[in-house]
């Protein structure tokens, strides 16, 4: 299987090079578009797999598959479009059906007021997801994304991510054992 694994930094990741080549893109949607479509460039990969960490909103912890994703920060409602779609795309607010992870360019720490006018029920948040997947969608290669909990995206979060930001690189290692193998390209 020819797969890449894409992570937003190196502390997500230690030990995941030696199934399959890995690249860091940084923090942010646009780090994320950028790393990932030169990544796509260079290996040419079928798969794109996606690991990192996540803020929880509802009780869930521990290492999930994303169903669904959805731009948090994509805001023009005064424009009549729902919180959360890019206008004159096509694009819709999906049906839930699975995780649902909303990606934004901020660290959300009150989802109150951070998720506040979203039409779906998200269940947990990260900073690149959405774009990574849209990267993909454009190159026509398959995405998968897998999410730890790390924090429960409130006042602590920071903290609670900066504990936790490792901690779930060995469920996705096993993950990896069980469901992909070694990627064939060169690592």
């Amino acid at each position: 299987m020819k797969y890449i694994i894409v992570t937003a930094l190196e502390d997500e990741a230690k030990g995941l090079e030696k199934y399959a080549p890995v690249v860091h893109t940084g923090i942010g949607k646009v780090n994320a578009c950028i790393k990932l479509y030169e990544a796509i460039l260079k290996y040419q990969p079928g798969l794109v797999l996606n690991y990192g960490t996540a803020g929880g909103i509802s009780t869930m912890s521990g290492l999930h598959k994303i169903a669904h994703f959805v731009q948090i920060d994509m805001d023009v409602r005064a424009l009549d479009f729902p919180r959360g779609v890019t206008p004159l795309t096509g694009e819709e607010l999906p049906i839930k059906q699975g995780i649902v992870l909303g990606t934004g360019d901020s660290f959300i720490t009150d989802t109150q007021k951070q998720l506040e006018g979203l039409g779906i029920e998200i269940d947990m948040v990260d900073m690149e997801g959405y774009a990574l997947k849209k990267v993909c969608e454009h190159h026509g290669v398959d995405f998968e994304a897998f999410k730890f909990i790390s924090d429960n995206a409130n006042e602590s979060a920071g903290d609670d991510w900066k504990t936790a930001v490792s901690s779930g690189t060995y469920l996705f290692e096993a993950l990896l054992l069980n469901n992909f193998g070694k990627s064939s390209l060169k690592i």
